[in-house]
């Protein structure tokens, strides 16, 4: 899972997402094409714990993010560190972070992956394998090993490069 030049749906703590690796250029403009992004709505990233969320987020120690990403779907932005390539899919001085909640997914993120949410923009979330074969037949690879998610909302955000944290959504 999450190969280059593949675009993956798998589930997140809210919906599904599309996932490919953050150093695979190709995949995500294949990805922003599939999606039909405009140009500057920028892709979120998901690790695969706090440690990779330590080494490609520039982090404060004085939280448990592990327990706060655990706490409700939570999405933060923070400055990336020097180990996480430039690319025009996020801005350089701030990038949406999450932490993978699901243990099945976790495991083979090796690299940052895209946490874009699989639908297009306007659109509801989706939550199951078969929306996701609909909207995009074989241009995605489907994990299926959860075939539907409950309905969730949309993840918080923060934005924790400035003094004082704050909620944007």
């Amino acid at each position: 899972m999450f190969e280059k030049n593949t675009i993956w749906a798998y589930p997140t703590d809210t919906s599904f997402g599309l996932g490919v690796r953050s150093d695979d250029e190709s995949g995500m403009e294949q990805m922003h094409a599939l999606k039909q992004r405009e140009v500057g709505k920028f892709f979120s990233l998901m690790v695969r714990d706090e440690a990779m969320l330590y080494e490609f987020a520039e982090v404060g120690d004085d939280r448990d993010w592990l327990g706060w990403f655990m706490e409700k779907p939570r999405t933060a932005i923070f400055a990336p560190t020097k180990k996480l390539s430039q690319s025009k899919y996020w801005p350089k001085e701030k990038v949406a972070f999450r932490i993978c909640t699901i243990a099945d997914i976790a495991q083979y993120i090796e690299v940052p992956v895209t946490a874009t949410s699989a639908n297009f923009s306007g659109e509801p979330s989706i939550y199951s394998v078969s929306e996701i074969q609909k909207k995009f037949g074989h241009q995605v690879k489907c994990y299926d090993e959860i075939l539907e998610l409950p309905i969730i909302p949309a993840s918080e955000i923060w934005d924790f490069t400035e003094r004082v944290p704050n909620q944007l959504r």
